[in-house]
């Protein structure tokens, strides 16, 4: 595989791992109903929420993701054609494998958000 490629590969994991706030937690769209919350107490769970899913390590799974894929598509590459096949398949599989991991976390942490806010009695709109 090219070094460019591997450039981009980076790149691309660096863009992901900024996927966090500016205090280091990880964004929500939770949209819960604050109709009559003290609102400096939701700011408090809130925050709390978030740390609980900042637990989930996006960029370390986007990572293992990426590997995994680009072994796969290396692999199935290999098996259906020459080396530029496998070199073209791996590359796929990074791309997809890295992608497919960081929005599965992304959605484990709104989950995991999303479900301590419930455990504290808010209503959850989404």
């Amino acid at each position: 595989m090219s070094k460019k490629f591997f450039l981009r590969i980076i790149l691309i994991f660096i863009l992901f791992s900024g996927c966090v706030s500016s205090d280091g937690l990880p964004p929500t769209r939770v949209i819960t109903d604050l109709d009559g919350v003290d609102f400096s107490k939701y700011e408090k769970d809130l925050y709390q929420c978030r740390r609980y899913a900042a637990q989930i390590d996006v960029g370390g799974d986007a990572l293992a993701g990426l590997v995994a894929g680009a072994l796969f598509g290396a692999v199935v590459g290999s098996a259906v054609g020459d080396r530029d096949t496998a070199k073209q398949g791996a590359k796929i599989g990074a791309v997809a494998g890295m992608t497919g991991e960081a929005a599965d976390s992304s959605l484990e942490q709104e989950t995991v958000i999303r479900n301590c806010l419930l455990g504290r009695g808010y209503k959850v709109l989404n």
